[in-house]
């Protein structure tokens, strides 16, 4: 008699066994494509279509190994070798990739062509200003070029998970959480954790237990400086043995894995992740060995400063020959295969980048034959036919010189005393304009809810007002800010117990909870961060520098992130968050 039973259960392990292989098969597929983007993005930066490269080469197998990790929800905090990651979880196409190098504002998604390739962003909000719905999506915080930044951005994000699943009854629709088990992703470069920022944001994260993962991609240099004389024991996670986990369950859990080895990354993410979501306590992943095939950027060459011993153990430990190897040896794939994959992955990626080259000059192409045109159509005095001339000679030129030939045209019939042509006058109010909708837009907020709209209350006085002390006013507002808006936090140097120094939170501790007026310890860089992470996700944070002198530690994140998020991201991020400070007795240097 046949046993139904067993052939299902084969058929089952069977089909397991085939999803298997197609995933592993699609995670090689996207890593060859990164790598062609890589290569062929540096290329594009040689011959002058793109300004310049960083780029994500060496860092594959690792980033698509992670993405199977990162869930709907989830927080990206990165730096700018992320692409791999970004392609896995389908927010980044070649195309999309392509138009942020060549800073085509029309088609890059993450920023309008505001910032270099490789600075990703998605959308957190609509084009009103109402939030999205981040507890469907893969989120990434607008990257910033300043080595280190996101750690401090990254910290507040992971506070906010914290304190939805504290404080349930903040979202429950589950718009930015589901019951707080969003783990935020935090990755860096070996090199920038010699930044004071990460060793600040490692501390607090571990102090407050927040659900952080540091990522460390660990390719021996930070430009041309090896490890050994950026980090102490030449290895970062040696290097912060000390937060390990101890016997009273204080400190981190730390990992170290190899970047070359896909399933050693796969069961090492797996069981990282698994155990921050749970248990709220953040982890640190030193990922080794990784390679930079074209060096550090488009800048130079890592031959340079590289030895040929290191430069071929680079070549031999590459993580996607690595992977090929290990696909053949475990019968997921044969030589065959793998050669044609890397064929059809160049040949995509060249094709994907014509059309992001094709879309970004279409229409630079289009006004450069709109002024010919133009040029065609005027009386050919002597200025006109040089200017024209120097039109002519332009094959590919850039918006902007366009734009400045035309303006030099303008010019020159003011200075021989010629009325401009309506045409030409035209032609450079609409450039004009174009600019700057492109790059003069979402400085602040554009919607009706802009500070910028908030019509004037002038204060009127009764005549028997009674007359108090200007900390109480604060603490008479903060009270009923409180009441209002149970979304909104405050936090910082001697905030919560004593009610700050000056008294403004004198009480309120006491009468809202420590759950949203507490203390942190003396580090007002990651002070910002937790306030711009937390705005991020939907909550109201007012993070206090103690005093006006101290907020210099915070500047960078001041001015790098929190000033810019609107802008950098071209609208589909924002950061409402309050940052508060104040002299004292006018005894401190500023």
């Amino acid at each position: 008699m046949i046993d139904y039973s067993e052939l299902q259960s084969a058929s089952t392990e069977f089909k397991e066994k085939e999803t298997y292989i197609k995933r592993v098969l699609n995670d090689f597929w996207i890593c060859l494509v990164s790598r062609e983007a890589s290569l062929l993005g540096r290329k594009e930066v040689l011959t002058g279509k793109a300004k310049f490269g960083i780029l994500g080469d060496g860092k594959e197998v690792p980033q698509v190994a992670l993405a199977h990790f990162f869930e709907r929800g989830d927080f990206r905090s990165g730096y700018y070798r992320d692409q791999t990651l970004l392609m896995a979880q389908g927010q980044c196409t070649v195309e999309e990739y392509f138009a942020q190098m060549y800073a085509d504002a029309d088609n890059d998604p993450f920023s309008g062509g505001r910032q270099m390739n490789s600075h990703y962003a998605t959308p957190l909000i609509d084009k009103e200003d109402n939030w999205l719905k981040h507890s469907e999506r893969y989120n990434s915080s607008a990257d910033i070029s300043s080595t280190g930044g996101q750690m401090a951005r990254a910290l507040g994000l992971a506070l906010a998970s914290k304190k939805y699943r504290e404080m349930p009854e903040l979202d429950p629709q589950g718009r930015f959480s589901k019951d707080g088990r969003e783990v935020v992703f935090c990755t860096i470069g070996d090199a920038s954790t010699s930044e004071g920022i990460f060793w600040e944001t490692l501390n607090a994260a571990s102090v407050m237990r927040v659900p952080l993962i540091i990522i460390v991609w660990d390719d021996g240099y930070g430009i041309s400086v090896p490890v050994e004389l950026q980090t102490t024991k030449a290895s970062i996670s040696k290097a912060s043995e000390g937060f390990l986990m101890d016997e009273n369950g204080d400190g981190i859990h730390m990992y170290t894995v190899k970047g070359w080895d896909y399933s050693a990354l796969i069961n090492v993410y797996d069981r990282a992740v698994s155990r921050v979501r749970n248990d709220y306590v953040p982890a640190l992943i030193h990922v080794q060995e990784v390679t930079q095939p074209q060096g550090h950027s488009t800048s130079g060459s890592h031959e340079r400063y590289k030895s040929k011993d290191r430069l071929k153990w680079e070549m031999e430990a590459d993580g996607i020959e690595k992977m090929a190897e290990w696909l053949v040896e475990t019968d997921l794939a044969s030589v065959e295969l793998i050669e044609e994959m890397r064929t059809q992955a160049k040949a995509f990626v060249k094709e994907g980048s014509k059309k992001a080259w094709k879309r970004y000059t279409e229409p630079i192409q289009k006004s450069r034959k709109e002024l010919l045109h133009l040029y065609n159509s005027i009386e050919q005095y002597p200025f006109v036919a040089d200017l024209h001339n120097e039109m002519e000679q332009m094959h590919n030129p850039l918006l902007g010189e366009i734009l400045q030939n035309a303006r030099k045209l303008r010019i020159g019939f003011y200075n021989h005393g010629l009325e401009t042509p309506e045409t030409l006058a035209s032609f450079i109010q609409g450039l004009e304009d174009l600019g700057r909708f492109r790059y003069n837009t979402h400085l602040y907020s554009m919607s009706d809810r802009s500070a910028l709209k908030i019509p004037v209350v002038h204060p009127e006085y009764s005549d028997d007002a009674k007359l108090v002390n200007g900390y109480q006013v604060m603490n008479a507002y903060f009270d009923r800010l409180f009441e209002k808006m149970p979304n909104t936090f405050a936090f910082g140097e001697d905030v919560g117990h004593i009610g700050d120094v000056n008294q403004g939170f004198a009480g309120l501790q006491e009468k809202y909870g420590v759950k949203r007026i507490f203390d942190t310890g003396i580090r007002e860089w990651t002070i910002v961060g937790q306030a711009i992470g937390m705005a991020m996700r939907g909550l109201r944070p007012i993070g206090e520098i103690q005093y006006l002198d101290y907020l210099i530690y915070g500047l960078s994140a001041l001015s790098d992130d929190l000033a810019t998020v609107r802008y950098r991201s071209n609208g589909i991020q924002q950061a409402p968050a309050i940052i508060r400070t104040r002299g004292h007795r006018l005894e401190g240097i500023w």
